[in-house]
């Protein structure tokens, strides 16, 4: 399978991007941007627009992955549910301020808190998600569930399927299944409808952590999934997560290898 370059990203947080611009041009790869809960509280207009004259003096193009710590959309605690429904408008807000039209956000579902409260975590999700999906419809952004510390797919896929919209589909992680899931994590990517993977995480472990080594550093056989993406016949978007700058270029060294 060859990944299109337009269509191939790196995950980098918002400050580091900051601070690096200028390297972007030697990895010449478009970007995830992560914005935090600080980050969403500190960030400037003239940050936004130094971003912005950059990515398109450099012709690459910007996503965005949402915070992922302590949100929970659908909360048994109304206030935490409040607080949750700000971050994510938060981030909608910033994302449209850095021209950008596709989102990751993380489900927030715990599944040992609310292995008994399914269905209501679901029915509280979809009072905070369904006015969001239909503000992004309108304003043509996609979302994207990712999979986190899940050992299965089965709450994300029921939650795609409840809002039912054609931009809120699923950000499959491979990584974090690898780490957390209860079978292969090529067996978990065949559980999910095709049309549903709007984007795909990469990075590697060794199946004990979620480490996010460089791709072939660890034990996950990317040839395989590879394969399987390509025999589903599907065109995500793939964000590149290692947790180190120096990764990148490795990394991009590595996709390099599997090609048509």
């Amino acid at each position: 399978m060859e990944i299109k370059k337009e269509n191939l990203f790196v995950h980098i947080p918002y400050r580091i991007l900051l601070n690096n611009l200028e390297r972007l041009i030697d990895f010449g790869l478009n970007v995830e941007v992560y914005i935090d809960g600080e980050g969403l509280d500190t960030y400037t207009l003239r940050e936004i627009d130094l971003i912005n004259s950059f990515f398109e003096k450099i012709g690459l193009k910007k996503i965005i992955h949402g915070p992922i710590y302590d949100l929970n959309p659908g909360s048994l605690d109304s206030q935490i549910r409040n607080v949750s429904q700000e971050r994510i408008k938060q981030t909608i807000s910033f994302s449209e301020k850095l021209n950008s039209d596709h989102i990751v956000f993380h489900h927030g579902f715990n599944h040992i808190y609310y292995k008994n409260h399914r269905e209501k975590w679901l029915e509280n999700c979809l009072v905070i998600w369904e006015p969001i999906v239909e503000y992004c419809l309108k304003k043509e952004i996609n979302l994207a569930i990712e999979n986190s510390l899940d050992s299965e797919p089965s709450i994300i896929l029921e939650l795609i399927k409840k809002i039912n919209s054609p931009n809120f589909k699923a950000c499959f992680d491979i990584g974090h299944f690898n780490a957390f899931g209860e079978k292969s994590p090529l067996e978990i990517f065949q559980e999910y409808p095709p049309e549903v993977i709007a984007e795909i995480h990469l990075s590697d472990n060794g199946g004990d952590f979620d480490s996010h080594l460089a791709l072939g550093k660890g034990k996950i056989d990317f040839e395989k999934f590879f394969l399987l993406i390509k025999e589903r016949g599907i065109s995500p978007l793939i964000t590149l997560e290692p947790h180190s700058l120096e990764d990148i270029k490795p990394c991009f060294e590595y996709l390099s290898r599997f090609k048509d």
